[in-house]
């Protein structure tokens, strides 16, 4: 067996610790979305439609129910045109991963399929063929629909753990007591908040991953709303300034940050900052950086500066069955930069430690950072 085959093989048995996505557990309802109409509804697969087909407006895209939509966006970009893009292969591998044609003239098919589907027997399908063992989702107290699971006392399947996010919790008049409520109510693995750029958060936010020795996560570089026509989907992309993120690393020893960054531009001023400060984690290859090459390049960057000591990716998912492409497509980029950097080595690694540093990078570290 080759160096690539057995690196390939550790990586595909190793299983996934999800550090971020957008999930919900089956008991949160029609908050947990899944089957083929969201994902061809997805803003990234939106965006990439409305621009295959310019004739229709955004405003006539979005007055369509969502069933129209797909539709739109299935003859779009799969019938019209090859699923080339990362988003519409994504699409056809979660479709192939089910036994449907991807190159079907229409969504009869795959809609019967899902139609057919038990959530909680879809949940356990999907993350055996993804490979995800837990996952964190993104959970907002200030959405009235998702507040009200939290307050009836439902306990989310195991495997999903709460992330307590904060961008619009943070103008709450009364942060501290806000966070202690929610922290005690959620039970959150960590706190995460989307910027534009770096600034210190409030000083409640600080004392409250310190007391409840919480990580804080910082998504870093998005521009909202550079097209608002598009919805979700007009959001852009900006280069940060990282000074500000040494500056809080540096004052704030006791407390562990997750940060990933939006920007090419910024993954290797992050890696600077990570290594000259324990307390940093980097983690995944956020939206815009979601594409294979871009997901190999990061990681043998990140793997020569820092060692198997990050985390390569995290998922970003929306919909449920997106786990299956995200990882499977995930998988086959960090094996690829993984081979390159044993190649460098002047022993070859044994079996055992390829197979210890598949286990960290593709759960074990997110793990102990979660407590999972």
């Amino acid at each position: 067996m080759t160096l690539a085959e057995r690196v390939s093989k550790a990586v595909d048995a190793a299983p996934i610790v999800d550090l971020h996505t957008h999930l919900f557990a089956p008991q949160f309802g029609a908050l947990n979305l899944w089957g083929v109409d969201e994902l061809l509804t997805y803003h990234y697969l939106v965006a990439e439609a409305l621009r295959a087909a310019p004739k229709v407006t955004p405003e006539a895209f979005f007055a369509r129910d969502k069933a129209a939509q797909a539709d739109l966006v299935w003859e779009a970009l799969f019938v019209r045109r090859s699923p080339l893009s990362e988003a519409t292969a994504g699409v056809a591998t979660v479709l192939d991963a089910f036994g449907l044609d991807p190159a079907a003239k229409d969504l009869r098919e795959a809609r019967a399929f899902f139609a057919r589907r038990r959530v909680e027997e879809h949940v356990e399908d999907v993350l055996r063929l993804a490979g995800v063992a837990a996952l964190a989702m993104t959970n907002d107290p200030t959405d009235p629909a998702e507040r009200a699971v939290w307050e009836s006392g439902a306990a989310p399947d195991p495997r999903f753990h709460a992330a307590l996010r904060l961008d619009r919790l943070v103008a709450s008049n009364d942060l501290a007591s806000e966070l202690d409520r929610w922290i005690a109510r959620m039970r959150p693995r960590y706190l995460a908040i989307s910027v534009n750029e770096v600034s210190p958060p409030p000083r409640a936010v600080l004392d409250a991953c310190r007391a409840h020795d919480l990580p804080f996560a910082m998504m870093i570089g998005v521009r909202r709303a550079v097209n608002p026509r598009l919805g979700v989907a007009g959001d852009g992309v900006s280069t940060a300034d990282l000074v500000p993120l040494e500056r809080l690393a540096a004052d704030n020893p006791d407390v562990r940050f997750l940060v990933t960054t939006l920007a090419r531009e910024n993954t290797h001023g992050l890696c600077v900052v990570a290594r000259k400060f324990a307390n940093v984690l980097p983690f995944g290859c956020w939206w815009f950086m979601n594409n294979p090459s871009l997901i190999e390049e990061t990681t043998m960057m990140r793997l020569e500066m820092l060692g198997p000591t990050f985390v390569p990716q995290h998922s970003d998912a929306r919909v449920l069955d997106q786990l299956i492409y995200k990882w499977r497509h995930t998988r086959r980029s960090i094996a690829r930069a993984l081979t390159r950097r044993y190649e460098a080595m002047p022993v070859p690694p044994t079996d055992a430690q390829i197979e210890r540093d598949a286990r960290a990078l593709m759960g074990g570290i997110a793990g102990e950072w979660l407590g999972a």
